[in-house]
């Protein structure tokens, strides 16, 4: 399982597991292109696939197998294109393409097709396909009821437990619940090896990332002709700071499968994360040659563009981010057009100048065709919380208080965990600014994993004369080990600081 962007609401990555549904027997994999093994036989209770197709049907479970075990490759999106195709009424095929693609264009379409052959489907899918809808369109109130009432209807659907815990982790931050629902699913069927993989996942996402090898040693010996097993542990092992570690399983993933792009990808982001910026570029191309999903590729052309960045070549480094801005304008990719500039304000070194880095962010972003609102919500309370942050650092307390008013608005009007918590860190920035350090440590703390509330954070527990906290708060965002761009910004710094002995104001005021 790859997790390049946590910002983003689990649409590109983090929710891509599986959805409920029959499965068909398919039969053992023998090599590296059968079928995935796990659950294999039909499952008992589970909410039933309506299609007239059987190729449809074949279809449909085969692309969910794929995403349950070989995550984020290029082989189960278009077994789902292939249902659709077998049968152009397949009103589940279609939501479940719309939510795992990566173009937001077909996801457009492809959610507009749901609704329009709703009719076709049964009462309870029909219920799975306005989940799925309202989870892309940033429905949430609606989601969690739909999600509680299917998870009572159908408490044997391992399927549709297992990808709603995966929602609470990575797309609500919701650790204790969704990992409430992983453990009892795997009290249940200890051999249902996506649920191990996530909670593992769950457990390094809230910071609990101890508890999670011993997972992954399980998952690794019951799977051990599969790849994504090697890939979650490697970067598991990453996340944790073992980088030597997470290079020899990513390695031994390839070796398994060679065509396992995000392995490849895995071991770029180690080096990278180790400061070998030249060799984490040779690395990235590697993987960017294997993809050819093109809002992939530009993902990972995005992470190469970073270590210009990480290695301090500031001029490089926005020379290739404006080169990529261009290509996702062609492509009409305007939310990663957006996520560029967004990215390039916080490395810009001049804080006014880094202000209108991410106006300009959202001006492309809303002037973006067909987005599909959860993705354009998300980055744009991505872009108000920089924007805060920038204005904290460029002493603007005017920017800080407009980006927490917009922010609060957005946060009243959805119950998207992202959301309220980017609305917490720009209020704190706010308060900040305003010498108000304790309330600003209290609404900093709502937003405990984002490295840019961590950076403020540290600053006003310092300010407040919380020295010791404030030390503690950096090293929390110190060993944070991950992609986000985020954390290319906020991490080494904190790091040096702790070596140089330097308090978390001085280390903020020289941002």
């Amino acid at each position: 399982m790859k997790i390049i962007r946590f910002a983003r609401l689990a649409i590109i990555a983090a929710i891509a597991l599986a959805t409920a549904g029959t499965i068909a027997s398919v039969g053992a994999q023998e090599s590296k292109d059968a079928a995935p093994t796990h659950a294999a036989n039909a499952l008992p209770s589970a909410i039933p696939v309506t299609t007239s197709s059987k190729a449809a049907r074949a279809d449909y479970e085969q692309g969910f197998l794929y995403r349950e075990d070989l995550l984020f490759t290029d082989r189960g999106i278009e077994y789902f294109r292939k249902a659709v195709k077998d049968d152009p009424t397949f009103a589940r095929g279609h939501a479940t393409l719309a939510f795992f693609t990566t173009d937001p264009r077909e996801e457009v379409r492809e959610r507009t097709l749901s609704t329009n052959y709703l009719a076709s489907a049964s009462p309870d899918e029909q219920s799975l396909i306005r989940w799925m809808n309202d989870v892309k369109e940033g429905q949430l109130v609606p989601a969690i009821a739909t999600m509680n009432d299917l998870l009572a209807k159908y408490p044997n659907d391992k399927r549709f437990a297992n990808m709603s815990a995966e929602w609470l982790c990575s797309g609500q931050q919701s650790y204790d619940h969704g990992e409430e629902i992983l453990q009892r699913l795997l009290a249940s069927d200890p051999g249902y090896y996506p649920a191990l993989n996530n909670l593992a996942y769950c457990y390094a996402l809230s910071g609990d990332v101890q508890k999670a090898p011993p997972l992954m040693e399980r998952y690794v010996a019951a799977l051990p002709a599969q790849p994504n097993p090697q890939d979650s542990y490697a970067e598991i092992l990453r996340m944790s700071g073992d980088f030597q570690g997470s290079i020899q399983h990513y390695q031994m993933a390839l070796q398994i499968d060679p065509t396992f792009t995000t392995s490849q990808l895995g071991i770029a982001s180690n080096y990278a994360l180790m400061g070998d910026q030249d060799r984490a570029r040779s690395e990235y191309q590697k993987a960017i040659a294997m993809t050819k999903d093109p809002a992939t590729k530009l993902e990972y052309q995005m992470l190469s563009a970073m270590t210009y960045y990480r290695a301090n070549q500031l001029d490089l480094g926005r020379k290739a981010y404006r080169k990529l801005a261009a290509q996702a304008q062609i492509e009409r990719f305007a939310v990663d057009e957006a996520e560029i500039h967004r990215d390039m304000a916080l490395f810009n070194p001049d804080p006014k100048a880094a202000l209108r880095d991410a106006d300009q962010a959202e001006v492309i972003l809303m002037n973006g065709r067909d987005l599909p609102r959860s993705e354009r919500d998300a980055e744009l309370a991505s872009i108000l919380q920089t924007r805060a942050f920038l204005a904290e650092r460029a002493n603007t307390c005017v920017a800080a208080e407009k980006a927490a008013e917009r922010l609060n608005v957005m946060a009243l009007e959805s119950r998207d965990n992202l959301i309220q918590q980017s609305y917490h860190s720009a209020n704190g920035a706010y308060l900040l600014l305003q010498k108000k350090y304790v309330d600003a440590i209290s609404e900093l703390e709502d937003d405990p994993r984002n490295p840019l509330s961590l950076t403020l954070l540290a600053a006003a527990q310092d300010k407040a004369g919380q020295s010791a906290d404030a030390q503690k708060t950096l090293a929390t965002l110190a060993a944070i080990n991950d992609e986000r761009v985020e954390t290319a910004a906020a991490a080494p710094p904190a790091r040096a600081a702790l070596k140089g002995g330097v308090t978390a104001t001085e280390r903020a005021g020289s941002q």
